[in-house]
């Protein structure tokens, strides 16, 4: 039995020893050259032998290409509705991979839109008013930047669209107390009908956007001003009694469309632009209608 422990323990000296030969000799120790050869990209053997290991190359940065392979989506946004902003990534993302938890660096590592977007002094692109909202309030998302979302616009239209947003103000009217996106709901850019809150005020004549809007310019639409060639029959939607009063009295004044009397809305031409001084000055006649009554209903 003591024989048999002997044995045991110089066995277990002898493993030891091995084993820490191998330790402290490691560059002797078998390695499979093909497994590590897959690991590391190069051969071991060649890396020593000045065959370089992957990491002496000069790397490219990420093309647009292996981007999207990872960000799969924004690749789809930028294609589909990129504008153009349809360039490569790494020409905005300078930086990529470098986002930190634990710095919360978001805002840091993100682009600027103000390094390719700048206004000819060098400021923001859309001037350098207080009321400027910052970039990504309208364009939320830059991979697709004309994709405005006009729910959440109330108020931020004016720093951008400062001619129409100031047509409002200088001239009150129902207009001024609807916000821009209830008109341009859809999309940013999109121009609604008239007829989505207005009903022709002429039904005997079919009247496009275009022919209410040739009278009422839509962000001052109580600045009313129309052709001398404007059909009367449109006149006669809002004033539909004195139109009355021409048709049944027929006069050389039913014949004469109410634009060539009236060329400016609420105003109207002096008789004696049309008619001259019909009378001799004996008769003192300045006041026509006297005796004629008024435009619409002359007295015969």
């Amino acid at each position: 039995m003591k024989a048999l422990k002997s044995v045991a323990a110089i066995a277990g000296v002898i493993l030891l020893v091995s084993l820490i030969g191998v330790w402290c000799n490691v560059d002797n120790v078998p390695v499979d050259q093909q497994k590590l050869t897959q690991w590391v990209g190069v051969s071991p053997v060649a890396a020593k032998e000045g065959g370089g290991s992957p990491y002496d190359a000069d790397i490219e940065p990420l093309s647009t290409e292996e981007c999207g392979r990872c960000h799969y989506s924004v690749f789809q946004d930028i294609k589909k509705a990129g504008g153009l902003h349809r360039i490569d990534c790494v020409r905005c993302h300078e930086e990529y991979h470098v986002y930190n938890p634990r710095k919360q660096n978001y805002d840091e590592i993100m682009p600027k839109c103000i390094v390719c977007h700048q206004s000819a002094t060098g400021g923001p692109y859309h001037g350098e008013e207080e009321s400027l909202t910052p970039c990504l309030n309208c364009h939320a998302d830059p991979h697709q930047p004309l994709m405005i979302p006009m729910g959440e616009l109330y108020g931020k239209c004016a720093p951008c669209h400062h001619e129409q947003g100031q047509e409002v103000q200088d001239y009150p009217s129902m207009h001024t107390e609807v916000a821009c996106s209830d008109c341009h709901a859809e999309k940013h850019g999109y121009i609604p009908g008239c007829e989505m809150c207005h009903e022709s005020h002429s039904p005997a004549v079919e009247m496009s956007d275009q022919d209410c809007m040739s009278c009422h310019p839509v962000h001052k639409p109580t600045q009313i001003s129309y052709e001398s060639t404007t059909n009367s029959l449109i006149c006669a939607g809002c004033h539909g009694g004195v139109y009355k009063m021409l048709q049944d009295k027929v006069t050389g004044h039913t014949s004469v469309s109410c634009a060539e009397c009236h060329p400016r809305h609420l105003e109207a031409l002096a008789c004696t632009d049309c008619h001259g001084e019909p009378h001799p000055a004996s008769m003192n006649a300045t006041n026509c209608g006297e005796c004629h009554g008024i435009a619409h209903d002359l007295l015969m």
